[in-house]
């Protein structure tokens, strides 16, 4: 495919992605701008164009030429202009995150180009494994107890250390191997019985007799074994996750590459002025799950919210859904519609939050606008135009979305992990399933890892999903209680559900880093 092929492609599947159309001069003049964007931001850059369309009242769902040199004219402006909002904040969508793997020659992350086929092919579900076991792989192999360099220097160090192997090199060793350590993922290829993959074989487990370290263990999930090999079998003595990686660490492998898709053309985390900023700012982000807009006592409560925000506006709110209490197949659009207008009437009695605060709604696994595979798509157009009237600064956000403030990267993922990970896991932690599901998260570097029948993934869109480098605070939205943990120097939180458990949410200060847990009291 030549590159002003692929650029096309690329114009016209965002476009279309969006439920938007171009005209045959729009299409050409868009193609030739877009081609002198860097590939690296250019799927960020159609989506901020898109975004600036959307606002304006369209007429039709076909774009003409005259709208769009006016919309780029815009576009240009914002991105010249480094005002405060432009320069420090950018909502970003899964769908325009560029797509890194790492390459096992070149030992460094390469992009690759993502496949236009939204739901991919066979090959392309197979590559979303061994691109997470290469990912795991590499950050495995460097840390203190794998260490190459570690292993030559075992002797004069107490701590023990380990060297990996490929299941091919244990099947190779035969009887006759040693105790070894493996990394691979647990498969189910028999019923009743637990396999290890690797790109060089498989091999059946015997886990009757293995000590589980902390974290949750499922089919599909990556981990490291500890045991030898018995007839054919690999008796298991230890099970774990592979080790975590601060993002800190990750940098000073591979430098200050940007590859979540931010505006920057390096990580944020390089920027001085940035981190100036940041640390003298006093913004807040309002995080809340569970916003049933069409329950009456919810919305008395996000009444009182605005209320007590209402002379100092947080810097963003963020709602995450789900956002109906009982969605309805039938009427779900109707109902939504009606309960957003609802809440614009609310929300523009405080004109002072419609103006300064940024305003982020990100759909549940119960919002029913589109379906439930993720990255999920965000809320219907008709949302954009009920409230674009009253919010200044509107982001209907896929799910997951990326946040980039300053230097600092937030990611916020609305599903319930936790009933999943409890229901098919193989063996059940025995106690504080919240802090094992953190470790999970953070050891796996990926938001969903479950396998793809209990929570469908857009396979060419995985990537949106991963965990790496650590961001610096991950947003878990679950029904289960509120919970605030922090690994390898990530913050993962959970605001908990907002209409369920008495009215709780989080408040985020990222100046100094702190997580405030918060509640809404009876009125």
């Amino acid at each position: 495919m030549s590159l002003d092929s692929s650029v096309k492609s690329n114009v016209l599947a965002a476009f279309r992605l969006r439920g938007l159309d171009l005209k045959f001069d729009a299409s050409q003049f868009l193609v030739e701008l877009a081609a002198t964007v860097p590939s690296a931001s250019l799927n960020s850059w159609l989506d901020q164009l898109i975004d600036l369309l959307t606002k304006r009242n369209l007429t039709s769902s076909t774009v003409e030429k005259t709208l769009l040199i006016n919309v780029v004219q815009e576009l240009r402006a914002q991105l010249s202009n480094d005002s405060h909002s432009e320069a420090l904040f950018t909502v970003l969508n899964a769908f325009s995150i560029p797509k890194f793997i790492y390459s096992r020659t070149m030992k460094k992350f390469m992009e690759k180009e993502i496949d236009n086929d939204l739901f991919g092919n066979a090959r392309t579900r197979s590559e979303v494994f061994w691109e997470r076991y290469d990912l795991l792989l590499q950050r495995t192999s460097r840390h203190d107890v794998f260490s190459q360099v570690n292993l030559a220097s075992a002797s004069t160090n107490k701590g023990q250390k380990y060297q990996l192997k490929t299941i091919e090199h244990l099947l190779a060793a035969g009887s006759k191997s040693e105790k070894v350590v493996l990394l691979g993922m647990l498969s189910q290829l028999h019923e009743a019985k637990y396999d290890l993959q690797d790109p060089t074989g498989v091999i059946s487990l015997n886990l009757d007799n293995a000590t589980f370290h902390p974290g949750f263990y499922f089919e599909n999930c990556f981990v490291l074994v500890e045991g030898q090999i018995d007839d054919g079998i690999f008796k298991v003595s230890g099970i774990g996750l592979p080790p975590p990686e601060s993002a800190q660490n990750t940098r000073s492998y591979f430098g200050e590459i940007n590859i979540t898709g931010n505006p920057h053309d390096q990580s944020a985390k390089t920027k001085i002025r940035l981190k100036e900023i940041e640390e003298k700012s006093d913004d807040a982000f309002i995080f809340l799950s569970d916003v049933w807009l069409d329950d009456k006592k919810v919305m008395e409560r996000i009444e009182q919210l605005f209320d007590g925000f209402a002379d100092q506006p947080p810097f963003a709110f963020i709602f995450c859904g789900n956002f109906l209490s009982r969605p309805t197949a039938n009427l779900y659009v109707n109902d939504l519609s009606d309960a957003f207008k609802t809440f614009g009437k609310l929300v523009g009695k405080y004109p002072d939050i419609c103006e300064r605060s940024h305003f982020i709604f990100v759909p549940g696994p119960q919002d029913r606008h589109a379906p439930k595979i993720y990255p999920r798509a965000p809320l219907p157009p008709s949302i954009n135009d009920i409230l674009k009237k009253r919010i200044r600064h509107l982001h209907l956000a896929t799910n997951p979305v990326r946040i980039q403030y300053c230097t600092q990267e937030i990611v916020v993922f609305r599903e319930d992990l936790l009933q999943k990970l409890c229901r098919y896991c193989i063996k059940l932690p025995s106690d504080n399933l919240p802090m094992h599901l953190c470790h999970t998260l953070i050891t796996q570097a990926h938001l969903s890892p479950l396998p793809v029948y209990m929570t469908p993934i857009y396979w060419s869109y995985d990537h949106a999903l991963h965990l790496y480098p650590l961001p610096d605070l991950i947003v878990v939205c679950d029904k289960f209680k509120s919970i605030t943990d922090t690994i390898a120097d990530c913050t993962i939180i959970n605001p908990g559900s907002f209409a369920i458990n008495k009215y709780c949410f989080k408040v985020y200060l990222p100046a100094t880093r702190e997580v405030e847990d918060s509640q809404i009291t009876n009125m």
